[in-house]
């Protein structure tokens, strides 16, 4: 008899280790929460919150800042007049405008806003140079969540498609690291990077695979994701300056998710296009079940 049971218990084992395995590897299935810069719904005003996007780090002159600082938090949405106009920054679309961090003034002075909460719609941050005491970046945070089977690590493809222009470099990170204080460790690798972008835009892709002119720069979990971009306000300089006037700084992001978001190569549908189909399942469902019992009921 144990000679018997014994291939069987192995067999079950074997059923549960692959199941286990099965589970620890993600599969996903849908996207949701990608949101534009300074749009929730409709376009906000210049000088309000973006509920969506926060700054998280910031490194000025050397010193560090996160939580809620004189440079970290909610980010600002920048006003569209004068900022946008004057500093030549590349056209919002109908659903996105720039956005800047919380410290931000609205003149190009030696020092500015001194507390959380008073930016009125300014863009000028300090940095000026990408390297020494008067260098300063940024970086904002926005996190989205994919939905699907098992956990961990996305084990499907995955693409998500954006626009962006920043002033002035960018580097983009999904899911990087974090040392205690909030900045980006320096083993983590830019998903995507540009230089001097605030005349113009990029369109590229986020994505856990190659193909075509897909390339595998991002890695993706089931549950919250987060996409961090660092933002360096340079001033347009190339290593240090003595300078310590403020300049023009901001993001602008678009275009992200909506159609170009793929998994497995296909299109995400909306919501409003998985309502029809689930809707004809239920009622499928329910026929079956009606028909299933009156058979019963024949048969008695």
């Amino acid at each position: 008899m144990y000679r018997l049971r014994h291939p069987l218990v192995m067999a079950i084992l074997a059923l549960c280790v692959g199941l286990a395995r099965l589970a620890a590897n993600g599969t996903a299935t849908d996207i949701y929460g990608l949101d534009y810069t300074g749009f929730n719904g409709s376009l906000l005003a210049g000088g309000s919150n973006d509920p969506n996007w926060k700054v998280t780090y910031a490194n000025v002159y050397g010193v560090s800042y996160t939580g809620n600082s004189q440079y970290t938090g909610a980010a600002y949405v920048i006003d569209n007049s004068p900022d946008i106009s004057s500093e030549s920054y590349v056209q919002i679309s109908s659903e996105s405008q720039w956005i800047t961090a919380p410290g931000a003034a609205t003149t190009s002075t030696t020092s500015t806003n001194s507390t959380t909460g008073t930016n009125s719609g300014g863009n000028y941050l300090p940095g000026n140079g990408d390297t020494g005491t008067n260098s300063a970046y940024f970086i904002y945070t926005m996190t989205f969540s994919i939905t699907g089977t098992g956990s961990n690590t996305v084990t499907n493809n995955v693409a998500i498609n954006l626009t962006i222009a920043s002033d002035d470099s960018y580097s983009i990170y999904v899911n990087p690291t974090t040392n205690g204080n909030g900045s980006i460790k320096g083993s983590n690798v830019a998903a995507l990077s540009g230089t001097s972008s605030w005349t113009n835009s990029t369109t590229a892709w986020l994505a856990n695979y190659t193909s075509g002119t897909l390339s595998n720069n991002s890695s993706f979990r089931i549950g919250t994701n987060t996409i961090s971009i660092v933002v360096t306000n340079s001033n347009s300089i190339t290593g240090t300056s003595s300078a310590t006037d403020t300049n023009p700084s901001g993001l602008l992001l678009y275009e992200i998710g909506g159609a170009g978001m793929l998994v497995n190569g296909q299109p995400v549908p909306e919501v409003g296009a998985w309502l029809p189909v689930a809707g004809a399942l239920g009622l499928f469902g329910v026929l079956g079940w009606r028909r299933k019992r009156w058979s019963s009921t024949v048969a008695a």
